[in-house]
């Protein structure tokens, strides 16, 4: 019968270093779980992002919540921008504005290139956390716990 490891004595790979990826590094590395991260992209915080990202994300409270866990809320509400409702357009021409709650709550747009930036920026302060970019995952082999990337 294999014995249980303390989990924080694993080394953990996460696929992937956009939003979720940075994130959950830093959540883990708070925890004092040891990480790589492996990104097929270039670095964006050195290079200028390709098209096909939209510019800003709605932030819901909930991403708030995940932010305040590893300490950067706060700086992460200056670089917002509420949004209290959206404008529906009928077809009609006619438009309503729809609050998004009934005691002015709201959803915060934030660039999303900004937000993975300081997602990164947090992780390079972490010994627990190597970031590895231009690393595309071809394979992941899971019962010989083996990844294969391509650089």
């Amino acid at each position: 019968m294999n014995e249980l490891k303390d989990p924080k004595s694993l080394h953990y790979g996460i696929i992937g270093g956009g939003l979720v990826g940075a994130l959950l590094a830093v959540v883990l590395a708070k925890k004092g779980y040891k990480t790589d991260v492996l990104e097929r992209r270039d670095d964006i915080r050195k290079t200028q992002l390709e098209g096909g990202r939209s510019i800003n994300l709605a932030l819901s409270y909930r991403g708030l919540k995940a932010l305040e866990m590893i300490g950067l809320a706060e700086e992460v509400k200056k670089m917002c921008i509420p949004m209290i409702g959206r404008a529906v357009h009928d077809t009609n021409g006619d438009v309503r504005i729809m609050q998004y709650g009934i005691n002015g709550e709201a959803i915060n747009s934030i660039s999303r290139d900004g937000l993975n930036r300081m997602l990164l920026e947090e992780g390079d302060k972490s010994d627990h956390i190597n970031l590895h970019f231009s690393e595309r995952c071809e394979n992941i082999d899971l019962r010989k716990n083996e990844i294969t990337l391509r650089n």
